[in-house]
């Protein structure tokens, strides 16, 4: 019988290689909730902001989630951004972990159910800016370990009109990558926000021949108001998200017809119910909904939730293998894998045809070990966003 009150008790939090930022919540029913609160390069700021709030949180009912989580926002003046959105997201996905873990059941199951039983993953492929062969060995070898499904870096930086054959470079990775994978793997190709809007026009073109699975961030999230102009030169779907942080901005892209994809990251954009309402909109639109998930295995699970119970959910981003991810990385263990208890590795090998099953264990269903968690924390976390300039020597944007 599932206990009537459980007292949250204290916050603890730590940061761990490669680069994300975790939280356990206590309780007074010696269960424990777990969450996330990466945000890349600046975890020492967010890490700040989780424990700041954690005095409006503590001695409340843990099952009280909306009440709390929504409460904490509207009563915090300075609200929104990156840095808040993550500290809050990691509380709440932790209170729905624990709330899953008092009922013993799945997360799914409590935020109404599931309208799928499996989730087709993609994986990362092809380094951050490398040559065409070793971009193409490196999405052979993730097609390899079954991925169906694989997204790229677009293009290297690029000037507002690039004149540094940063197009021709993009064109002829892309090429390698299609011969490489054939023509039943699925490529997505990510801009990471390193076109200017007049280049974003051009490479939406050039990159076409290679059939597309959608265009993530075209451009930075600061020129929304452009993905309109974009969308409409291309058959292929745009995709953006993971640099918002209210759902309202996702409102107003969808009002302005420039997204086919929304990619929410649930640990900017608040958690687990913020996210709910951004697949509502992306139902109630006639448009996808494909998180954001470069991110530990605390995140990606909170992911599988959102997207096994949403209508327009259909692929879910799966950092186990990601290139970032060998920062501060040591053994034989993909880092992916390194904080969960490897009775539950095998429930992370993808199916034939690149899915992964409906997750069936109380609250996110992943058991963290926390003492490799603290063991981790030791060594700190040294990654940082990488130092990228253009042919004139311009700082631009990784």
């Amino acid at each position: 019988m599932a206990r009537a009150k459980i007292v949250i008790a204290k916050f603890e939090t730590a940061v761990v290689p490669p680069r994300w930022g975790l939280l356990r919540i206590h309780t007074d029913a010696g269960i424990f909730g777990f969450g996330e609160f990466t945000v890349e390069g600046q975890h020492d700021s967010a890490r700040a902001l989780v424990h700041e709030l954690e005095p409006w949180f503590i001695g409340r009912d843990a099952a009280d989630i909306r009440g709390l989580v929504r409460g904490c926002y509207d009563q915090s003046f300075y609200h929104g951004g990156p840095h808040f959105m993550s500290a809050l997201a990691a509380i709440e996905i932790a209170l729905w972990d624990l709330r899953g873990k008092s009922l013993d059941l799945p997360l799914h199951r409590l935020l109404g159910g599931a309208v799928r039983d499996r989730v087709k993953v993609y994986r990362w492929a092809g380094g951050n800016n490398n040559a065409p062969g070793a971009a193409a060995d490196e999405a052979a070898q993730v097609v390899a370990e079954g991925a169906k499904a694989i997204k790229m870096n677009a293009c290297p930086p690029l000037a507002a009109v690039d004149t540094y054959g940063g197009i021709d470079a993009a064109v002829r990775r892309a090429a390698a990558v299609r011969d490489a994978v054939g023509p039943e793997v699925d490529i997505a190709f990510d801009f990471h926000g390193r076109a200017n809007v007049p280049m974003a026009r051009r490479l939406a073109k050039e990159l076409e021949f290679c059939r597309p699975l959608f265009y993530e961030e075209p451009v930075r999230p600061d020129y929304n108001r452009w993905l309109p102009e974009i969308a409409g030169i291309t058959h292929i779907p745009i995709a953006t998200g993971e640099r918002m942080y209210v759902p309202a901005e996702f409102s107003d892209v969808i009002a302005a017809k420039g997204v086919h994809i929304l990619q929410p990251d649930l640990v900017h954009v608040g958690g687990i119910l913020n996210a709910l309402d951004i697949a509502a909109m992306a139902e109630a639109n006639g448009i996808a909904l494909a998180p954001h998930c470069p991110l530990s295995p605390v995140a990606f699970m909170a992911c599988l939730h959102v997207v096994v119970t949403s209508r327009a959910g259909w692929i879910l981003e799966w950092s186990k293998g990601l290139h970032y991810n060998a920062s501060g990385a040591t053994g034989s263990v993909d880092p992916w894998l390194r904080y969960i208890a490897e009775s539950q590795w095998p429930q992370f090998d993808v199916d034939t045809d690149g899915h992964l099953a409906l997750p069936t264990g109380p609250g996110l269903g992943v058991a963290i070990d926390w003492n490799e968690v603290l063991r981790a924390a030791a060594t700190g976390v040294t990654w940082r966003d990488e130092r990228m300039v253009l042919g004139d020597g311009t700082r631009t944007n990784w």
